[in-house]
């Protein structure tokens, strides 16, 4: 079998005399893949970057000869670490992963598109840095059929979109199988037994260090103290050799993973803050431990896992708060029943929950969780979504009020009608939010990390200079001073400043029931100077009614009505819940959604349209003006006839006034951006004291508009329905969507209000300008830190234990001042 791979792969056998390049090979007796030893007896190697490279086996070679026969030979110039080594590879392997072929058993991890594409996530094993997610996702980029591949190193997931036609689930498991990476399907209980396992071990590795420290510390105070009062050299020598063992378990187990991350690194040619934390700890360790050998110098034992049990608590509470976040939503879907009972030919019957379709009337029962976003029909009852907004009194539905996935009926029974399938739903959207805030990485982030490795540098070269300039003036003292220079000087609070405050910020918002589906919004969001507002269903409540039929033909107003709402039931807009009571006309057939503008669909081979009157007049040029301008005209025609005007009026959101009040307030400038053509949209303006109004926009009008405020040095921020104003949301610099439950999934902006309450704006504006503050407050607070720190310690007025200290704590502070932004300050209108 093992001949057989290596033939396959053209790899040297020992039958076969190794080629040419093999004979030049360096004399490295460690795997070029895997980093295990090569036996001197073994000819395997892999040409790449154009030189052969060893192996120890040929799991090894077929895995290295995949990677560089697929052009991704620059994930070895990437990796921080070596591969873990592949079992022999057996061509049958393909076989052990036919099962996930199984429709059923797929559906369990993986999701149907509209389009027939899959979305299915996967949990890996044996991702240990970022050129195993660079490998991975290019290596499926490139097969065919694949569309999407994103792997999430924090949680070691892959997302990945492939079409079934092209690529079986099988075919994606066994070709990250022969990458050498151990795929399975992702669940959110095996995501948090790997999460509890790493909490548990960085648990173990805190109280060994935490132990340490006060055993270490106690001897160290009697050392201390015997320098001052005197001591005799025998419990001297004894203290510092009791000392010693102890220091040693923490160095060597707590802070191994400093070790660890600084060498695969560096190996790397990359500079990491673990790299000063890594030469502080083994210095002043090797330091100590010959003083304490040869009964010379000082020791600095205490100093030493101080510094480590300090370090590991900022980094163990920073996990901690991201796993928290990372599973809030895990714990409400893990809530979620497994079955739900739903009506069946007049029937109770219990079915799986993912077996619920749109339109299903389900029954909730008193103390149930709701399995999927519904409509109340009948009963009146209390739900409590404190997961949701943090709000912990139950909030009161009625038939017509909306429940959602995740929430729990704490009174009465409810009927529901299902919404949206459980993807859609208001709870996967959350999740799906947090993982994607979790793959893209912040701008700020990326700035504070090019600065954090510049500034590791110059750690270095001070130390250097340090050292140098001490020798020359007291060489007994270089080596401390220099040590010192090198704990106070670790940029762990500057690399800790920005993730730290826009995961906190995030995390708050979405526990008010905000989706922020990229950090980077939080940013652009802090500094912006326009608010820009549509009117239709944003600052009014969208439940548009039908106040007027105006006929302009022969059909009288019924039939109208009948034909309005055929075509109205194939849209999302606001305007389409006007005509959702009214008994539809049938043979209606390829209808389609122009956004912006209205309808159009066919019925007995004639073309007809409803919408503006510019739209309209594409199929009759002399489509009469609107009667007048106090309602929302909505145009029907047919080919060649003009059919009717449809007056609709809406009504002011309650809270739209205070709203746009704080807004002014906070300085922003204040805009209404509508396709409305009546004077609704200048009454509602000059109602809520908006000055400025543009109405009747097309889609692409409202894009240009704002693109030129962007030229002239606006930052916009943009409030709308979700869906009819994507264009515009997408080019704005921030985005909201105040969306119903069915448009979650399919919104694109930035921030999604769930609930539709547009005072969740104000909180967003305030709680992203706190989040700026805090990253200034952070930044300042790390910079400054160790400008004034630096020189102190350089000129030797810092010991080494107290570098370790102010060190620590800086990080410590950071981190507890990015905490302060997850406190809930709920902002109400009638407050201001």
């Amino acid at each position: 079998m093992t001949g057989a791979w290596m033939a396959k792969y053209k790899l040297p056998t020992s039958t076969m005399p190794p080629p040419a390049e093999a004979r030049t090979l360096e004399a490295s007796t460690t795997c070029f893949h895997c980093g295990e030893y090569v036996a001197p007896d073994l000819d395997l190697s892999v040409v790449i970057d154009g030189e052969p490279r060893a192996m120890c086996c040929p799991g090894c070679c077929a895995v290295a000869s995949l990677i560089a026969g697929s052009g991704l030979e620059s994930f070895y110039r990437q990796r921080t670490n070596y591969n873990e080594r592949p079992p022999s590879p057996d061509p049958s392997d393909i076989e052990q992963y036919r099962v996930y072929d199984d429709p059923v058993l797929a559906a369990t991890f993986s999701v149907t598109q509209s389009d027939g594409t899959v979305d299915a996530s996967l949990l890996l094993g044996g991702v240990s840095c970022a050129a195993c997610t660079w490998l991975i996702e290019h290596s499926l980029a490139s097969l065919p059929g694949v569309s999407r591949a994103l792997v999430n190193l924090q949680q070691t997931r892959l997302d990945i979109r492939f079409d079934p036609a092209q690529q079986q689930m099988s075919q994606i498991f066994a070709h990250i199988d022969k990458l050498g990476y151990r795929p399975r399907p992702y669940h959110t209980n095996t995501a948090r037994q790997q999460a509890q396992e790493q909490y548990r071990s960085d648990l173990r590795r805190l109280a060994v260090a935490g132990l340490g420290m006060m055993q270490v510390g106690m001897f160290a105070i009697a050392l201390h103290a015997g320098e001052i009062q005197g001591i005799e050299l025998q419990y001297q020598a004894l203290l510092r050799w009791v000392s010693l063992p102890v220091a040693a378990f923490v160095v060597f187990y707590s802070a191994r993973p400093f070790f660890s991350s600084a060498w695969r690194h560096l190996r790397r040619g990359a500079l990491v803050m673990d790299l000063p934390v890594s030469l502080a700890i083994g210095l002043a360790f090797a330091a100590s431990a010959w003083a304490t050998m040869s009964g010379t110098g000082q020791v600095y034992f205490d100093s030493v896992v101080m510094f480590t049990f300090l370090l590991l608590l900022a980094r163990f509470l920073e996990r901690r708060s991201q796993q928290r976040q990372l599973f809030t939503w895990a714990d409400a879907q893990s809530s979620l029943p497994s079955a739900a009972t739903v009506r069946r030919n007049d029937q109770w019957v219990t079915v799986a929950r993912m077996q619920l379709q749109p339109q299903d009337t389900i029954l909730v029962k008193a103390g149930e969780s709701v399995p999927v976003d519904a409509k109340v029909l009948e009963g009146s009852s209390a739900v409590k979504e404190d997961t949701f907004n943090g709000e912990h009194l139950p909030r009161g539905v009625a038939p017509g009020d909306t429940i959602y996935a995740g929430t729990v009926n704490v009174d009465a029974a409810l009927q529901a009608l299902v919404l949206v399938d459980y993807k859609d739903s208001r709870l996967a959207a959350l999740q799906r939010s947090v993982e994607m805030a979790q793959v893209s990485k912040p701008r700020l982030t990326i700035l504070a990390d090019r600065i954090a490795s510049w500034f590791i540098a110059g750690i270095l070269l001070v130390t250097t200079a340090t050292a140098l300039a001490w020798w020359q003036i007291a060489p007994e003292q270089a080596f401390w001073i220099a040590l010192s220079v090198l704990v106070i000087s670790c940029p762990c609070a500057l690399a800790l400043a920005t993730p730290a405050a826009l995961t906190n910020a995030a995390s708050a918002l979405r526990a008010r029931g905000v989706i922020v589906r990229t950090e980077n919004a939080l940013e652009s969001l802090s500094g912006c100077t326009h608010l820009l507002f549509d009117k239709t269903g944003t600052l009014t409540e969208g439940d548009l009614t039908i106040s007027q039929v105006r006929p302009l033909g022969d059909m009288d107003r019924a039939t109208v009505l009948a034909t309005a709402a055929a075509l109205q039931r194939y849209s999302t807009h606001p305007v389409a819940r006007a005509f959702s009571t009214i008994a539809q006309a049938s043979g209606f057939e390829q209808v389609s959604y122009h956004v912006g503008a209205g309808l159009e669909g066919l019925f007995d081979t004639k073309r007809y349209r409803m919408g503006s009157r510019q739209f309209c007049q594409d199929l009759v040029p002399d489509f009469p003006e609107a009667p007048d301008a106090t309602l929302y005209w909505i145009g029907l025609c047919q080919e060649g006839a003009p059919l009717a005007w449809i007056g609709l009026n809406d009504s002011e959101r309650q809270e739209s006034r205070g709203v746009v009040d704080a807004a002014r307030g906070m300085g922003l400038q204040i805009e209404l951006l509508t396709g409305d053509s009546s004077m609704q949209g200048p009454l509602l303006a000059r109602n809520l004291g908006i000055e400025t109004v543009n109405r009747n926009q097309s889609p692409q009008q409202k894009m240009a508009y704002v693109q030129q405020l962007q030229r002239d040095g606006a930052v916009v921020a943009m409030v709308g329905d979700g869906l009819n104003d994507a264009p515009v949301l997408g080019v704005a610099d921030a985005s909201f969507a105040v969306s119903g439950a069915t448009d979650l999934a399919r919104s694109q902006a930035d921030f999604v209000i769930v609930d539709g309450n547009l005072e969740k704006i104000v909180e967003t504006l305030r709680k992203a300008r706190q989040c700026r503050r805090v990253v200034r407050q952070n930044l300042a607070w790390a910079l400054g830190y160790n400008l004034c720190a630096i020189p102190l310690a350089a000129l030797g007025f810092v010991p080494p234990w107290a570098a370790a200290i102010g060190m620590s704590l800086s990080s410590l502070l950071v981190v507890g001042n990015s905490m302060r932004l997850n406190q809930r300050t709920p902002w109400k209108a009638s407050t201001c």
